[in-house]
Order: C-alpha cells, then structure tokens, then sequence
C-alpha cells in the first residue's frame, strides 16, 4: 500500500516539475508578470491624475477645495487686514465688510452653495469647525454694520472679526 503512494507521490511530483519546466508555465508566467505591471502603472497613474488631496479634504472637512491660486488669496486677505492700520473708523467698517464678502466667496469655492452667507454656513457638516458660532457672530456685527450706518467700531472689534474670520479661512485651507 506503501507503494502505491509512493508511486502516485512519484508521479504527480515529476508531473509537477515538468510543468515547472514547460513552456506554458513560461508564458504564465510572462503573462502574470506583464498583467503586474501593467497593474502597478494603473494604480500610479490614477493616484497620480486623480485628485488625492481633495478627495482627502472633501472626506476630512466635507468640500473640496476647487481653489489652485492660493497667493492670490492671500495677497487679497492682506489687503483687507491693512485697512486696520488706519485710524479711520470708515475702513475699520469696510475690512469687516471686506471680509465677510471674502468668507463668502471663499465659501462659495469650496463648494458650498447657497443664496446667503447663513445658507453656506448651514450646509457645513457639524462638528467640521469649532468656531461656526464665532463666525456667525462676526457675520452678524458685518450685518449691523449694513443696517445701521451710524454703528461705531473699533479698531478692536475689527481685529477681532478679521482673526475670526482669519481663523476660519485658515481652517478652510484657503489661506
């Protein structure tokens, strides 16, 4: 019975090693290897034209960013800061309009949509930012001074609309 086994072990092993040695293995083998390639590429490519970096921010934060300038951003937030080294109370105003307007747009790049600033920041998943309320408060004093021309800002109150709104843009990966 031993014999048996021995010869079926036998036989099915020089079987096995003739088709290691056979032509066809070769192909397989050659086949398998163009296909792990060809694999590999795939994978590079599409990491490499798809945008990795937004479908991340889009899975952290819940937009994607559409926005490539990010200087310009920038060069156009400095702006509206140095309207506070003035000491004119009128462009306190006009950086805190400035800069609501600038959240909104910026808002808007990031994919949310909307007909006004409350709308866009309602479509912001909970939880995303810690300082939604802070950012509803500014936009609420860029209101009152919409409403009420005769409101009086200060330079600190200024500053500290503009950080807010800074602090927000900053988390929005826009500036």
């Amino acid at each position: 019975m031993e014999d048996i086994f021995i010869t079926i072990f036998t036989i099915i092993q020089s079987s096995f090693i003739t088709f290691l040695q056979s032509t066809t293995f070769f192909v397989i083998k050659m086949l398998l290897a163009i296909y792990t390639t060809v694999l590999v590429v795939d994978v590079i490519l599409l990491s490499y034209l798809s945008d990795v970096r937004g479908q991340l921010r889009k899975m952290r934060k819940g937009a994607a960013s559409s926005r490539v300038l990010k200087r310009t951003d920038v060069r156009e937030w400095l702006l509206i800061v140095d309207r506070l080294n003035s000491q004119d109370e009128k462009q306190y105003r006009a950086a805190i309009l400035q800069a609501d307007q600038f959240v909104y747009k910026s808002l808007e790049m990031q994919g949310y949509s909307g007909s006004n600033f409350a709308e866009r920041l309602a479509q912001i998943p909970s939880g995303s930012f810690a300082s939604l309320d802070v950012v509803r408060d500014a936009h609420s004093l860029c209101k009152k001074i919409i409403q009420d021309d005769d409101l009086r800002i200060t330079k600190e109150q200024s500053k500290n609309a503009l950080g807010v709104y800074e602090k927000f843009l900053k988390n929005l990966d826009v500036l």
